[in-house]
């Protein structure tokens, strides 16, 4: 997720970077290197498969749902239990709302209204399963499961369960424009090197880490929305009141989908992926696509292909700024205007670079946020330096600098949860973050910086990854990479 840009925040920020582009040494135009091929998605072993089959109401705003997991045990040791994240609970309750105080009124313009998941039954090849509610925000699902399954053993999990979309702007909910349905099923938790990760639905930063799975969804929607998903729509047949889509996606961490009756579409391609804007605003539709476009191509040539094939960028009502999801984002539609366009583009180009740093390579983004949300940011940088010239990725690095010097910040590698409010972690994590990253790349120069790049998504593909695992592929080429970054903790 991006920086939670203010009103105020925003004003600046244009100005200063609408300055650096247009006076700092004139318009630079981007131009596109021969293009590889896409690559295909290469088979993985031992992935969850979720299959949801899902009927949208749109008078009650509630998801009817079965949803069938074969869960895969990927530990070495025998399980006789199994956890699932249910984040809509997070949204049961005024005091667990994942929005800071002061935030809440705009993340409920009309008044806390609640969102949940009702767990109807549980099943094992028809018999049924035990379960509990757990988590500090009743967000968590333990599951029995009667027995145990071994190391790379599957166990076949049927759920039923209804979904209760809030009237909230955040990633879950909907407002005038839109319908956001994101983090919405049960997901199963991490198991990894530290055990079960359990954590609740927080405030402040990006609180998702889950493992690529395959999905395979059906929806049946009222016929007036348009949809923008992740995957592919594989099927769709509509009738005089309802679409039914069928949708694939393959080796992703999540599902997420949005409607619309508002939606302008238009669409592109590069190198056989097609990519789809979804607009709010039909004036910038075309500018919106060039910039997901632009970023696709440009990150494709620093750190290697986008493996899927289709990308959609899409307004929302949703006004943190930017979210990112497998092969989709969720852009705040006020961002949509012609007098601010930088900011669309920046959050745009963000978002875009989280489809190579969250999506195909995972990480724990509570407790090494980091990881995630700093080499993102500096992705970012490097997209304006890529497309407009090296002295406004320059310039955009110096006003980091001085924000950072002026915010006297601390330490960017800390858990999410202990940082004090969401200007102090993004000027730790984001701002301070691509500083750090920029060092990096001074001190080992361009091309051992960028060629390990390439080699961290290449090695790590679909996988999840840590921070010492990223420090190693440093150290490995020779690079003392915490001797450079012993300063910033």
């Amino acid at each position: 997720m991006v920086i939670n840009f203010n009103q105020k925040t925003r004003k600046i920020l244009s100005i200063i970077v609408a300055l650096i582009i247009l006076v700092g040494g004139g318009i630079y135009t981007f131009k596109p290197k021969n293009s590889l091929e896409t690559s295909k998605l290469e088979a993985v072993k031992n992935i969850d498969r979720y299959t949801i089959e899902a009927i949208f109401d749109d008078e009650s705003k509630r998801l009817m749902c079965n949803q069938n997991v074969e869960y895969v045990n990927n530990t070495d040791k025998d399980l006789d239990k199994v956890y699932f994240h249910i984040y809509p609970n997070a949204f049961s309750k005024k005091e667990f709302a994942p929005f800071e105080k002061e935030e809440m009124k705009k993340a409920y313009p009309n008044g806390f209204n609640e969102g949940y998941i009702d767990i109807k039954n549980i099943l094992n090849n028809g018999n049924k399963l035990s379960y509990e509610i757990k988590g500090d925000k009743n967000d968590l699902l333990e599951i029995k499961l009667g027995k145990n399954i071994k190391p790379n053993e599957k166990i076949s999990i049927d759920m039923k369960y209804n979904v209760k979309l809030p009237n909230s702007l955040g990633r879950f909910g909907y407002g005038d424009n839109t319908i956001n349905v994101t983090n919405w099923f049960p997901i199963a938790c991490v198991n990894d090197d530290r055990g079960w990760s359990l954590k609740s639905y927080e405030s402040l930063g990006d609180p998702f880490y889950s493992d690529t799975s395959d999905f395979y969804v059906k929806l049946l929607a009222p016929r007036k929305y348009k949809i923008g998903s992740t995957g592919k729509v594989t099927n769709e047949k509509f009738d005089s009141n309802r679409g039914f889509y069928e949708i694939e996606a393959k080796k992703v961490r999540d599902f997420a989908f949005i409607l619309s009756e508002k939606f302008n579409i238009d669409k592109d391609s590069f190198k056989g992926i097609t990519i789809n804007t979804y607009n709010l605003n039909e004036k910038l539709s075309k500018a919106s696509t060039k910039i997901a476009k632009d970023s696709i191509e440009i990150f494709s040539d620093l750190f290697g292909d986008y493996p899927y094939d289709t990308y959609s960028v899409i307004a929302s009502d949703f006004f943190i700024g930017g979210m990112e999801y497998p092969m989709l984002v969720m852009i705040d539609q006020s961002l949509y205007n012609e007098k601010n366009q930088f900011l669309l583009e920046y959050v745009i180009a963000h978002e875009t670079a989280h489809q190579w740093w969250y999506s195909v390579i995972g990480n724990d983004e509570i407790n090494e946020p980091w990881l995630d949300e700093a080499l993102t940011e500096y992705s970012t940088v490097l997209y304006f330096e890529k497309k407009y010239g090296k002295d406004v990725g320059d310039k955009l690095i110096k006003t980091m600098e001085i924000q950072t010097k002026h915010h006297l910040s601390e330490n960017i590698f800390k858990p999410s949860t202990q940082y004090k409010n969401s200007t102090d972690y993004s000027l730790n994590v984001y701002t301070k973050g691509a500083v750090v990253f920029n060092e990096i790349r001074n001190k080992v120069g361009d091309e051992v910086f960028f060629n390990t790049l390439k080699e961290y998504y290449t090695k790590y593909k679909y996988q999840n990854v840590n921070g010492a695992k990223f420090v190693e592929l440093w150290n490995d080429k020779g690079v003392d990479i915490d001797k450079i970054i012993r300063e910033y903790k």
